[in-house]
């Protein structure tokens, strides 16, 4: 007899039927592994790792999951939906070799019966343990809209020793619990309880991971689903016994007749530190969804200034022929591209999704010539369109953007309105939904479009920042109702992706956001997430010190995916010198950005601007951050730093992102990141406080090459770091 029949065998004998729930009596059931133990009873899942280092997980004695159902039919949808929970439930267990399998045939409200079952399938895979499983709906005029679980309860851990990191943006270290009131962001009340969630795939919401993360050893919460399907990670804190719990809220449509598959929810205690997890999720990533490699040209990019050629208001700031001037403005601080924002007839934010060459602006044949000129200055253009507005009452809506729209639950669209100045209108947009084919058509014509006018890329707006929605519309090419936002916007923005690259291998795809569901098909993000915004002195010292209850950690994301590329998010004309450090020590591409005509005059004149001169504008620049220093010395410093990072971007640029990993390092308020490239590692000392620092650094089996700063080609290696200060020591390996 084989193993296969052998193991079906044990799985027969072992089925015991239950009473309502898993029953006491019928005693625990465990799965052992090599990190620990997995334990299932009447109370719900306990984990026993073998490393003391890990958090332990005692169950509670709450659901270990829920199914939610909503009446089928046509919008408006009224009333909310039935939640049914496993506590309620008759159940059959089986059992095999490192496995339990819970079925639960039909599934009650103690009141009603649904002809809907759910099996769980809980097993060890490798180091960790993996729950999936199926539910079927064969309940006539329902539908399946939701699944929470499996739940975790009864997290023994402490933050102080094991923050919480969270994939929220490019990532949140979370390091304190909620005071009694709950306020304390980004905690929330949840009834009894304080709640933080991360919605994905979006901007808040950028990896299917999180961990509570010590120095030696941690729990890893995972789900590794290639689908991208919409879920909330959520962490509650209950501070009545200051223990943890975690759920997955997957969110996703099945009507009668249909099924849906639990993608692998992933538990691992572990050892070392949070980049053991990393490693983890980022094996499963390759094995599953590749990420793309881009063209050498936007490796080797130092950032760009995003210009807002003509407004909202119509007023043009920018026309054609001037985009030399702007790649002058450019290499003036060493940016290597010009994002065109505006540039079509309808200006930043109107007449969407139509893109014209503007006659006020000099036309197509001035804007042909005018991006020839860009190249000759040895600069890339990227053109602008939005990936899901529509703007309403225009004649592409009243044609066919209308039947494009995502639709709510109450029949009526999903919409936007963007105003820019208080003496101008503002416009009303739907929101396109990505999985109709009209839209597909349009949005690949634009690319098409900006690679024939000659620019080298396309900017989708909007697509990495927006969560997961429900379309209940009929005539999309998906069923009624969907969870859209999800794996049709991976395909939608692959299908352009791979189409461009038939056309021009060099055409790069961009968009505004992140998440790691689009990183196949991304060659740039355009960054507007957590740990891309502007920062300061006090934010840096606040994070080296863990002294608020969560701040920005860039490292999670950075180095699950050291090869992903993004530029900061900067609002203003100029940068200072602690957002031009930070975006050197972490990776990210600077950016500088010219919106209003008081930014023009910056950039053309070094005209430092008033207040009062955005009197009308509903969101100015960092006026403050302007002026503290001049644009001469904020120029100049950017420039520095950008031929710095260009002289080693063999480790800066196209190195991998190694964290703190592989080097021995103290130094009081002192920040410290290597890059490794073959057998050289590049240790990036940053100094952000306002007073000198000594450091001491070394790395195994290496020997010091060289030392250098942006301002100091051949300073000491390890003197005293002056405040402000960035030093590259780079270590070569025999």
């Amino acid at each position: 007899m084989n193993r296969r029949m052998i193991a079906a065998c044990v799985m027969l004998l072992t089925a015991l039927p239950c009473g309502l729930g898993l029953a006491a009596e019928s005693g625990p059931l465990r799965i052992k592994g090599s990190n620990g133990e997995l334990i299932v009873d009447a109370k719900g899942i306990s984990i026993a790792p073998s490393n003391a280092s890990c958090p332990t997980v005692t169950a509670k004695n709450i659901p270990m999951w829920a199914v939610l159902l909503q009446k089928a039919g046509e919008p408006p949808v009224k009333g909310a939906p039935a939640v049914l929970e496993d506590r309620k439930q008759t159940v059959k267990r089986e059992t095999g070799p490192d496995s339990i399998r819970l079925i639960y045939e039909s599934l009650t409200d103690g009141k009603q019966t649904w002809q809907v079952s759910l099996t769980l399938d809980i097993h060890r895979r490798g180091d960790a343990f993996e729950v999936t499983g199926e539910i079927k709906n064969n309940e006539p005029g329902w539908i399946v809209c939701g699944f929470t679980g499996p739940v975790l309860d009864g997290i023994q851990t402490d933050l102080a020793t094991h923050p919480l990191l969270l994939a929220d943006g490019f990532g949140r270290r979370v390091n304190r619990v909620p005071d009694e009131k709950g306020k304390a962001a980004p905690w929330h009340s949840a009834g009894k309880r304080f709640e933080v969630a991360t919605r994905y795939p979006s901007r808040s919401g950028t990896m299917q991971w999180c961990t509570l993360a010590g120095q030696q050893g941690g729990l890893y919460l995972a789900c590794h689903d290639a689908a991208h399907g919409a879920k909330d990670f959520c962490v509650r804190f209950d501070p009545t016994d200051k223990r943890f719990g975690f759920a997955i809220k997957h969110r996703f449509f099945r009507a009668a007749g249909k099924s849906w598959s639990l993608p692998p929810t992933i538990f691992l205690p572990y050892e070392g530190t949070w980049h053991t997890a990393a490693h983890y999720y980022r094996d499963w990533i390759d094995a599953a969804t590749p990420v793309l490699k881009t063209p050498a040209w936007t490796q080797n990019a130092s950032g760009w200034l995003l210009c807002i050629l003509k407004q909202q208001n119509g007023e043009v700031l920018w026309d054609y022929p001037s985009l030399e001037q702007l790649a002058e403005v450019a290499d003036q601080r060493g940016l290597d591209i010009l994002g065109l924002f505006g540039w079509a007839h309808g200006g930043h934010d109107h007449l969407y999704p139509d893109y014209f060459p503007d006659p006020k602006m000099g036309g197509e044949a001035a804007l042909r010539k005018a991006l020839k000129e860009v190249h000759r200055h040895g600069k890339r253009a990227i053109i602008y369109a939005n990936g899901q507005l529509e703007e309403r009452d225009t004649e592409f809506w009243k044609t066919q953007g209308k039947d494009l729209a995502v639709i709510k639950r109450d029949g009526v669209s999903v919409q936007e309105t963007w105003h820019k100045y208080r003496n101008a209108p503002s416009y009303h947009f739907d929101v396109a939904c990505l999985a109709t084919q009209g839209w597909y058509d349009r949005m690949l014509a634009l690319a098409i479009q900006a690679n024939n006018l000659g620019a080298d890329g396309i900017l989708y707006d909007q697509l990495g920042v927006v969560g997961p929605k429900a379309c209940h519309a009929t005539g999309h090419q998906h069923p009624m109702p969907s969870t859209v936002c999800t794996n049709d916007r991976t395909q939608f923005l692959q299908r352009i992706a791979d189409h461009m690259k038939t056309i021009n291998p060099d055409f790069i795809v961009m968009t505004e956001g992140l998440h790691d569901s689009i990183a196949n098909s991304i060659s740039l993000f355009h960054g507007c997430v957590l740990g891309v915004f502007g920062t300061s002195s006090g934010d840096m010292m606040a994070r080296i010190h863990g002294s608020s209850v969560s701040a920005a950690f860039p490292e999670m994301f950075r180095y699950t995916f050291p090869e992903v590329m993004s530029t900061m998010r900067n609002p203003t004309p100029m940068i200072n010198r602690v957002g031009t450090n930070y975006a050197c020590v972490y990776g990210f591409r600077h950016e500088i950005e010219s919106r209003y005509a008081p930014d023009v005059r910056y950039l053309k004149e070094d005209k430092v601007p008033e207040a009062s001169e955005y009197r009308e504008v509903l969101s100015p620049p960092n006026i403050g951050m302007m002026q503290a220093t001049s644009p001469e010395e904020a120029n100049a410093y950017l420039k520095r730093v950008v031929e710095f990072q260009r002289k080693n971007a063999d480790l800066l640029w196209r190195g991998r992102f190694v964290d703190d990993q592989g080097f021995a390092f103290s130094g009081e308020n002192l920040i410290a990141k290597a890059y490794v490239a073959g057998n050289r590692t590049g240790v990036l000392v940053w100094n952000p406080s306002n007073q000198s620092a000594t450091f001491t650094l070394s790395v195994p089996h290496a020997k010091l090459a060289s030392a250098s700063e942006p301002e100091d080609d051949n300073p000491q290696a390890f003197a005293a770091l002056a405040p402000q200060t960035v030093r590259l020591l780079v270590w070569e390996k025999p």
